[in-house]
């Protein structure tokens, strides 16, 4: 009960930033998380290589669970529990590759317990969808 609830909100919360950011580019206006503003559209490059990065981890595990375990049902929930899950990890490896400034690594304290709630809210035993 407590794990759905927690998801739900995190999935608000997400929706919202979401949102934000593709009205906000239609405004000429960057926003990166947590909602950090800027004129014109310029995010840093660190960020979009991670965002690269992740998508194309994403779409390898993919495949990998398609040819090894074969076609089997995932929750939306889940697929995005995926994905934030990857953009974590990669994008870890790349601000530490890139020198990104220390203060960005406080997004991954809500990315990695975000991908987890959300994977395991996706399970039958949750009752999530």
């Amino acid at each position: 009960m407590t794990s759905r609830v927690v998801a739900k909100i995190i999935i608000a919360l997400l929706f919202i930033y979401c949102v934000s950011v593709v009205v906000g580019y239609f405004y000429n206006v960057s926003i990166t998380f947590p909602f950090f503003m800027s004129d014109g559209h310029d995010v840093p490059e660190h960020r979009l290589h991670a965002i690269r990065l992740s998508l194309f981890t994403a779409f390898i595990y993919f495949s990998i669970r398609y040819f090894f375990v074969g076609s089997v049902k995932l929750y939306p929930v889940q697929v995005m529990g995926v994905i934030l899950f990857n953009l974590n990890i990669l994008g870890l490896l790349v601000f530490y590759v890139e020198g990104a400034d220390p203060t960005e690594y406080l997004l991954f304290l809500f990315l990695l317990p975000a991908s987890l709630i959300l994977y395991y809210a996706g399970k039958s035993e949750f009752k999530y969808f």
